[in-house]
C-alpha cells in the first residue's frame, strides 16, 4: 500500500473532519450548559450514584482533562478542514506531527483511562428520578460516549494515517508531548489551592493522604502532601512519555522516508 493512499490529507476527509469538529464542539458546549440547566435540580441522586463526580460547571468544569482533550481534537480537525481547503497557514499548521501527535496523546489517554477505569463501573444518566422525569437529561448519555469513546477511538486512529510522510524523532517528540500534560498538571494544583477544587484526586496532596493507608488517619502534612504530587506527576509523566513514543512507532512503521537531518534524535 503507498504513502498516498495512506494519507487523510483529501477533501473527502475535510468534510468529515469539519462536520466531527464542529458537532464535537456543540457538544461540549451542551455538556457545559447541562449541569446548570438540566443536571443540577438532581445533584444529589447523581453525585450519591456516582453518575457523575462533582457538581462544578462553568470555566472549572473546563478543567477536567476529559473535556480539554476532547476541545483540542475538534479545534485541530477544524483547522485541518479549514487548511485542506485552501488557507495554507493552516494546513502547514496541522501537517505538523509533533502537534497531531499531542493532542492524539491526550486523547489516547483519555480513552484509555474510560476503557479501563470509568466503563466497568460507570452508571447510565437516568430518564427519571424518584418517579420524576430528567428531561433532556438522556442526551447526556450521548455526550459521555461521545467524549470518551467516539473522539477518543477515532482521533487516535487517525494516527495510522499520516499527514507527514516522514519519520519522526520518537524520544525528542515524546518529550515534547509531556508540555501539555505536565502544564495541565501544575496549574490543576494551583488552581486548586486556591479555589479547593481539584477535578481528581491524584492532583490534591490532601485527597490523596486522606485515602491512602498509615496516612488517613494522621493530621494531614503539607511536606507528604508535596512529595506525593511529586511523585503522582513524575508516575503519570512517564506513563504519558511510553505512550507517546509508542505512538511515534506506529508513525514511523506508517512511513517510509527518513527524518528531516535537523529533526532525527
Amino acid at each position: 500500500m503507498s504513502n498516498q493512499k495512506l494519507k487523510i490529507d483529501n477533501k473527502g476527509f475535510a468534510v468529515f473532519a469539519l462536520l466531527f469538529g464542529i458537532i464535537g464542539l456543540l457538544i461540549m458546549a451542551h455538556h457545559i450548559v447541562s449541569y446548570e440547566n438540566i443536571l443540577r435540580p438532581f445533584m444529589d441522586y447523581l453525585i450519591e450514584n456516582r453518575i457523575i463526580t462533582n457538581d462544578k460547571s462553568g470555566v472549572a468544569f473546563l478543567r477536567m482533562f476529559t473535556n480539554e482533550s476532547n476541545i483540542l481534537v475538534d479545534i485541530w480537525l477544524v483547522l485541518f478542514a479549514l487548511g485542506i481547503f485552501g488557507n495554507k497557514k493552516l494546513y502547514a499548521l496541522t501537517h505538523k506531527e509533533w502537534l497531531r501527535g499531542a493532542i492524539t496523546l491526550n486523547i489516547a489517554v483519555t480513552g484509555i483511562i474510560y476503557f479501563t477505569v470509568l466503563l466497568p463501573s460507570s452508571q447510565p444518566f437516568p430518564t427519571e428520578v424518584n418517579g420524576v422525569s430528567t428531561g433532556g437529561m438522556w442526551f447526556s448519555n450521548v455526550v459521555n460516549y461521545w467524549d470518551h469513546l467516539i473522539t477518543p477511538v477515532f482521533f487516535t486512529a487517525c494516527w495510522f494515517f499520516p499527514v507527514e510522510e516522514r519519520k519522526i524523532p520518537k524520544v525528542k517528540y515524546g518529550l515534547v508531548y509531556l508540555i501539555y500534560p505536565i502544564c495541565y498538571f501544575i496549574v490543576c494544583i494551583i488552581l486548586g489551592a486556591h479555589d479547593g477544587f481539584y477535578p481528581y484526586p491524584f492532583l490534591s496532596g490532601r485527597q490523596m493522604s486522606s485515602m491512602l493507608p498509615g496516612l488517613k488517619d494522621q493530621p494531614y502534612n503539607p511536606v507528604t502532601g508535596t512529595l506525593l504530587l511529586v511523585a503522582v506527576v513524575i508516575v503519570l509523566s512517564g506513563v504519558f512519555f511510553g505512550i507517546g513514543c509508542a505512538l511515534n512507532a506506529i508513525h514511523n512503521k506508517r512511513v517510509k522516508a527518513p527524518a528531516k537531518p535537523e529533526e532525527k534524535a
